[in-house]
């Protein structure tokens, strides 16, 4: 179903809940305190409920642990090469360290970030025990009806499986309709064959739907005005934020040579940005939360950015049985992305001309960003003089 079809079953108030599945979580770097994650805090006083299944908990949970647990492994690799190369003493080292992790345990961590996301959007968990039968599960199963595949380890697919039967049957229950935000195909099957849960996998664009007209037109009113370079200050805020946050980037370098060879990104820098159109005409800005005195949007930019890179080369020595380093390169490339920004505006929003201001900036990165190098080799210089 396109979104202007799901948006007016939402105004007319078929649609009670939104719910994400673990794919959602990944993709926004589990970051539950920013980005568009933070923006489900729109729905703690709503009559629209955010629930997520026990399932899609449970996962959560585990990556957070996994990716808590390798940060602090990073960490404390960096503060034994600062003690190693910088010379640190080591008071100092294990006051960084208490400073930083204050004696908790990953799991306290995890589970103080996951209960003050719970109290800050009202998130109710669907337990599967008040709303699964093992008898749905068994029937879904052997007639491989979604998400069960008809052929492949059908087992894998029991997670999936009680999580979307229990959110299913709670909508059922509650007499409502529930959008789905899902990359995960199976996921988008079951929903396809549902006449309670719609899926869509576009996080903003699902957020857009629950934001009323005033909010749409708010954000025409305001690409119309940066097209006419009425609101110089918007450029001037995501350039800052851009060149703040560019080193936070995760940028995958992808590079084709002879030989091995390690890299290391040294310079990223920011030549110049547009606002890619969302919409005709001229739409820039999609509303993802609004409340009359402060609208946050989402914009996708087109981003001109230069990257240098060091690269280390090596061949595998087969008699020593190690890799030999033979020299080193340092290579410039420019490349454009795609970058989600998000931009919250603060004023008397409902009046057409009223002053407004941009009150926050935040960068979504959702994978890591794949950077080419093309053709490399070591740098072996000119030669001739040498021989």
């Amino acid at each position: 179903m396109e979104l202007d079809e799901l948006k007016k079953l939402v105004r007319a108030g078929h649609f009670g809940a939104i719910t994400l599945d673990t794919s959602i979580f990944d993709a926004h770097g589990l970051k539950l305190e920013s980005g568009l994650i933070r923006q489900l805090e729109q729905f703690r006083d709503s009559s629209i409920k955010l629930i997520i299944s026990e399932v899609v908990k449970e996962e959560l949970l585990c990556h957070l642990i996994e990716n808590t647990k390798e940060a602090k492994k990073e960490i404390e690799k960096s503060l034994r090469q600062a003690r190693d190369y910088w010379q640190v003493e080591e008071n100092k080292i294990e006051k960084i360290k208490k400073l930083i992790f204050d004696g908790n345990e990953v799991q306290e961590i995890v589970n103080e970030r996951f209960n003050q996301f719970i109290k800050a959007t009202s998130l109710e968990i669907i337990e599967p025990n008040n709303y699964l039968t093992v008898s749905d599960l068994i029937h879904q199963y052997f007639h491989s009806k979604p998400p069960f595949s008809e052929t492949g380890k059908k087992k894998s697919e029991f997670p999936d499986a009680i999580a979307l039967i229990s959110l299913e049957v709670w909508a059922n229950k509650n007499n409502t309709k529930v959008i789905v935000v899902t990359s995960d195909n199976d996921w988008k099957r079951f929903c396809q064959s549902s006449d309670k849960l719609f899926a869509i996998n576009d996080f903003a664009g699902a957020l857009g739907l629950f934001q009323f007209q005033d909010a749409e037109d708010v954000c025409r009113y305001l690409s119309e005005k940066y097209e006419l370079g009425y609101i110089e200050n918007i450029q001037e805020a995501i350039w800052d934020a851009l060149e703040l946050q560019i080193y936070n980037f995760d940028i995958y370098i992808e590079a084709d040579s002879y030989y091995r060879y390690e890299e290391e990104v040294t310079e990223i820098k920011v030549n110049g940005f547009q606002f890619k159109l969302l919409e005709s005409p001229n739409i820039i800005f999609r509303p993802v939360n609004f409340d009359h005195d402060s609208l946050t949007v989402e914009s996708i930019l087109l981003v001109d950015i230069n990257v240098e890179c060091n690269f280390f080369f090596a061949v595998y020595d087969s008699i020593d049985k190690e890799d030999v380093g033979i020299g080193g390169n340092t290579v410039k490339t420019q490349a454009d992305l795609d970058v989600e920004v998000l931009i919250t505006f603060v004023g008397d929003l409902n009046k057409i001309g009223a002053e407004f201001d941009v009150d926050d900036i935040e960068i979504e990165i959702q994978a890591p960003l794949s950077i080419n190098f093309g053709f490399i080799e070591p740098d072996w210089g000119d030669g001739g003089d040498d021989y």
